[in-house]
């Protein structure tokens, strides 16, 4: 049996990866005072396979961090299980304490990446102190829209109701020329009733949210939609964000400048907002930027 010790912070989806991947019997959840409500909807989407345990600590007390840990370990040392370290969430000085720990008792360690839009995860095992690296492997498909969701907000619901006008036809032919080429296609969200997200697409573990536009007018308000469904409060930092629209954007060039300060991608499709819908060559060109987007390899 194996003790999963996790860390929590404010990117869920490094801890919820490893966890359905290994699907320990037993995994101690390591968070402060801010990351408490991260750990509660962390803990609903593991499983029921495995039994959680919880340990709140100071967030930046290295000394404090690694003697609470080793002791809560050493109250479970009698059930004779495997440890397993995963240092990727929470904070650099809780990582540091777990590190320590995982050295003092020659346990494995394992670090999730997902900067470069896959979910690599590299394990370190200690030899004579010194931590070697025992395998680097990408991980499979482990999670849907409805966990990425779960894992990030309390509240989340579909749109009450479809309107029948050219923004919603633009938005459904989107759909249709994306639905095929993903591992899911989600359209109209509504996060903690505040924020509306017209298209959620996930391929992989990678997640990303998609806002139609169709015309010239509210073009920074878009943005900011977008942008505020992709920040740290909703979906978080590693969600992907795409603007899909109908203009060219070198006719905006301050609000180009703006959306790509904010990391949102910038997907032009001219003239695609007619009764015709969506050409081959704009759906061709729909499809490769999004999966570009969420890290599919060409």
């Amino acid at each position: 049996m194996t003790l999963m010790i996790s860390l929590i912070g404010e990117q869920p989806i490094p801890n919820l990866l490893p966890l359905r991947h290994f699907n320990p019997a037993v995994s101690l959840l390591v968070y402060s005072s801010v990351t408490k409500k991260a750990a509660n909807r962390l803990r609903k989407l593991a499983g029921d396979a495995t039994e959680f345990l919880e340990l709140e600590v100071d967030a930046y007390d290295v000394q404090q961090i690694q003697t609470s840990l080793l002791d809560a370990i050493a109250q479970r040392s009698a059930n004779g299980q495997d440890l397993l370290f995963n240092i990727t969430g929470g904070t650099k000085p809780m990582s540091l304490a777990a590190f320590l720990s995982a050295q003092k008792l020659a346990a494995p360690v394992i670090y999730l990446q997902s900067e470069k839009k896959r979910s690599r995860l590299f394990r370190y095992e200690f030899q004579q102190g010194s931590a070697l690296l025992a395998e680097d492997k990408l991980l499979p498909s482990l999670i849907n829209i409805k966990d990425y969701l779960g894992a990030h907000v309390d509240q989340f619901t579909a749109r009450k109701q479809e309107v029948d006008d050219a923004g919603h036809r633009f938005e459904q032919n989107v759909l249709a020329a994306l639905k095929p080429h993903l591992d899911e296609v989600q359209r109209g969200v509504n996060l903690g009733g505040v924020v509306d997200i017209d298209m959620i697409v996930r391929w992989e573990n990678q997640v990303g949210v998609i806002e139609t536009k169709l015309g010239s007018n509210g073009m920074k308000k878009a943005i900011d939609q977008i942008n505020t469904a992709g920040g740290r409060a909703y979906l978080g930092t590693y969600t992907q964000k795409f603007l899909v629209s109908d203009q060219d954007w070198l006719a905006f060039s301050d609000l180009k400048d703006l959306a790509i300060a904010r990391q949102i991608k910038l997907i032009e499709l001219p003239d695609a907002g007619g009764p015709g819908g969506l050409s081959p060559e704009q759906a061709d060109a729909l499809v490769k930027a999004i999966l570009n987007g969420l890290g599919k390899p060409e």
